[in-house]
């Protein structure tokens, strides 16, 4: 079982410390699935007692890493998979916000313990030479027959789904929603209008986006609305420390709303948020 990648370009580093940043602020732990030619990352996967929305991040390993390695413990096994502490990754990880950063290699290894070595070679003011900064992440290596505890979460069928140019807004007005109501109400239209309501016993708020580009339509759908928890919506928003404003908005009818940042053409955030009763 072996697996090893590089970095070096600045721009990818900093996008990579900020995913898993985003994924640091919304679990304690996370699920780090190495594939041959593709890493995810998934937090919060047993929605059953978690505060916090299901979210999960793909990145393709052309995008970010000039070097890649994978290899499995068995030939016919596709992946590796590891569970650790998203708290502990994201420490190792913000020595890649800073400058001087000239490159970080990620290494499966077995010290004492597994773990994933985040090495970054650092440049200093004091110095010409570049020096290494090595943390060392303990990992539990996941069973293969243990795998079906851990499957990548599927997109929902959303029937519209919306893009918005800026998040900023939508980010601090459901901040502002949740204190209103526990549930927030999302409705979309063909007119490429969406509009986000919270509902109280002493009145109704409704903010309505217009003219936002339609991305998908299943059917002959002219309209679609779902109601989520207000907590999981706030969460999600108030995590992201990524600097890109787009996203995608999918309403699943009374099913869920997925939420999607292209951070690339193949490095994506996603967000499910299950629909609730009100």
């Amino acid at each position: 079982m072996k697996f090893r990648a590089l970095m070096q370009d600045p721009l990818y580093m900093k996008e990579f410390q900020a995913i898993v940043a985003t994924l640091t602020k919304l679990a304690k732990d996370c699920v780090m699935i190495l594939g041959s030619r593709q890493m995810h990352f998934i937090v919060n996967e047993d929605q059953s007692s978690s505060a916090s929305p299901l979210v999960w991040a793909g990145i393709a390993a052309k995008e970010y890493f000039p070097e890649y390695r994978m290899e499995s413990a068995h030939p016919d096994q596709e992946y590796i998979v590891l569970d650790m502490s998203s708290a502990n990754l994201g420490r190792a990880l913000s020595v890649l916000r800073g400058g001087g950063v000239n490159s970080c290699k990620l290494k499966l290894q077995r010290i004492q313990f597994p773990c994933i070595s985040v090495i970054a070679s650092v440049l200093t003011s004091s110095s010409t030479e570049a020096r290494e900064v090595v943390h060392d992440v303990p990992v539990t290596i996941i069973p293969g027959s243990d795998w079906s505890a851990y499957v990548l979460p599927s997109v929902p069928n959303s029937q519209l789904a919306l893009g918005l140019p800026s998040l900023r807004l939508l980010k601090s007005l459901i901040d502002k929603l949740k204190n209103i109501s526990p549930s927030l109400e999302f409705q979309a239209n063909l007119d490429g209008e969406l509009n986000v309501i919270a509902t109280s016993e002493m009145s109704t708020v409704t903010s309505r986006f217009q003219k936002l580009l339609i991305r998908t339509v299943a059917g002959y759908e002219r309209e679609a609305s779902c109601s989520v928890d207000s907590r999981k919506a706030s969460a999600f928003f108030g995590a992201l420390q990524l600097p890109h404003e787009e996203l995608t908005i999918g309403i699943d009818r009374e099913h869920s709303i997925h939420l999607q940042i292209d951070v690339r053409q193949d490095v994506v955030l996603h967000s499910v948020l299950p629909a609730v009763c009100i």
